[in-house]
């Protein structure tokens, strides 16, 4: 069992995901540790920005979102009612706060897969509540029955899985998901954290906690525009859930920011009604996936060795040696900032000491500097 509370009343403590990426600015590293890109949107979403902005609707949104943007996601994801299981949030993080606001009281119990995203455990514990974590310590490692059974009480409200995964680069299999949806039989919500859903890069469709829970009051599925669309500081995110789950959802996001900028959803909503928006999501994974695979290479020939993920643009090395020092090291040599994998778990486990993530949402020239840099550091003799 894991508490991640703060008893001695102390601020909580700096983001990894703001302290690394500032000292990478500092001392001049290329960022590989946070997963923001370093370039624009598509023309398809500058242009419906454009348009969105000409129409002059730059008002308070009503609460729950714009409608034409339910509207769109309700018809994206449906059959949806847009009225009624379609929440706008300022992001897919302000989005899952909503959703464990809704969820969790002091003492309720709360699963969390680790790897995870540094929000999860934190938001669970300020509510209240307590982080039962199952760790897993590599892409190979499989979720199992047995592992949510010995993590599962009367207590428990809720679990968290992020499928495709950041960071392991992965979608939950047939066999995970028929664990985890199990727990709904027991009246546990699946509270599925979707943002990667369009970057799948090996093809392969994907698939939803909507369409893995025949009763909506048991999932919610959390995506947004962020990482679709290149638009990280948009902030236009979403939750999906039943009609009595939404209502409670709603409850705590207007207490939260109210409704995210209405040009914004606007623009976003024109995009997925748009007739381009599956030709645009194929050519972004299409292109990551180039990127993905170049980089993997570059690792790999430099001796620290990296698998090619199937999904996102996170991949995972091992340095050789601890991984806090390493990603230090580099970022004071004017080198590459990346994260250790360390940060995304709650307790210290050994087996991931030395594995670092790096995030390619990058243009190419970027990477190819990473490269450079890498080399030039790690095998002083090579050239290029």
């Amino acid at each position: 069992m894991v508490r991640i509370a703060n008893p001695t009343g102390t601020a909580p403590a700096e983001s990894v995901f703001v302290r690394i990426p500032a000292a990478a600015a500092r001392h001049g590293a290329v960022n590989l540790a946070q997963g923001v890109f370093d370039h624009g949107p598509p023309a398809e979403v500058l242009a419906a920005l454009a348009a969105v902005g000409q129409a002059g609707e730059h008002q308070y949104a009503p609460s729950a979102g714009h409608p034409l943007l339910r509207a769109a996601l309700a018809r994206r994801y449906g059959p949806l009612d847009p009225d009624t299981e379609v929440t706008v949030c300022a992001g897919a993080t302000e989005a899952y706060y909503s959703t464990i606001a809704a969820l969790i009281g002091p003492g309720d119990e709360a699963i969390v897969v680790e790897p995870a995203y540094e929000q999860y455990a934190p938001v669970i514990a300020g509510l209240g509540g307590i982080v039962r974590a199952i760790r897993l310590t590599g892409s190979t490692d499989r979720l199992d029955a047995a592992a949510l059974a010995a993590v599962t009480s009367p207590a428990t409200r809720l679990i968290v899985v992020n499928s495709p995964w950041n960071p392991f680069g992965r979608s939950l299999d047939e066999q995970e998901w028929r664990a985890v949806t199990e727990l709904t039989e027991r009246g546990i919500v699946v509270v599925s954290d979707e943002t990667y859903e369009h970057l799948n890069l090996d093809g392969r469709p994907h698939r939803s906690v909507l369409d893995l829970v025949a009763d909506p009051e048991l999932r919610v599925k959390i995506s947004s525009a962020s990482k679709t669309l290149a638009v990280t500081g948009w902030r236009v995110g979403w939750a999906i859930a039943g009609p009595g789950l939404t209502r409670r959802i709603r409850a705590a996001h207007q207490f939260v920011t109210f409704c995210p900028p209405t040009p914004l959803q606007l623009a976003v909503a024109r995009v997925l009604d748009g007739p381009d928006f599956d030709n645009l999501v194929v050519g972004t994974a299409a292109g990551m996936a180039q990127r993905v695979h170049s980089f993997v290479d570059t690792l790999t020939g430099l001796g620290l060795p990296a698998s090619t993920p199937d999904s996102g643009f996170y991949v995972i090395a091992d340095v050789g040696e601890d991984a806090t020092d390493w990603c230090e090291r580099m970022v004071l040599d004017q080198g590459v900032a990346g994260l250790p994998l360390s940060v995304f778990y709650t307790e210290v486990v050994p087996e991931v000491a030395n594995l670092v993530r790096f995030a390619l949402c990058k243009q190419p020239a970027t990477l190819t500097e990473a490269s450079r840099r890498l080399r030039s550091r790690l095998d002083p003799g090579a050239t290029g």
